[in-house]
């Protein structure tokens, strides 16, 4: 663990800066799931299946597939983003 020194009033800014980030990826995490299953139903397939099936080539390159690509990646790193946030302590 790497740890950073900061001035004692700078520790609030960094609180509330990360609380707000903290709601900011929440939203958005919420949005991308609620796309991702809208998807899931549409296609009558759960997004591990997709991507699997995507990534072995069977599905193609059309723009729904991408679509839904970059809905399932960016949901991922949020949720990476949001397991960082939990693990600072300040």
């Amino acid at each position: 663990m790497q740890k950073i020194l900061v001035n004692n009033d700078a520790l609030p800014i960094l609180r509330s800066g990360l609380m707000l980030k903290g709601r900011i990826l929440n939203l958005r995490a919420e949005n991308y799931l609620s796309r991702i299953k809208k998807f899931e139903k549409k296609y009558k397939m759960k997004s591990d299946i997709f991507i699997e099936q995507y990534r072995q080539g069977q599905l193609g390159d059309d723009e729904i597939w991408l679509d839904w690509l970059f809905v399932y990646e960016a949901y991922g790193k949020i949720i990476e983003q949001r397991k960082i946030i939990a693990g600072l302590s300040l």
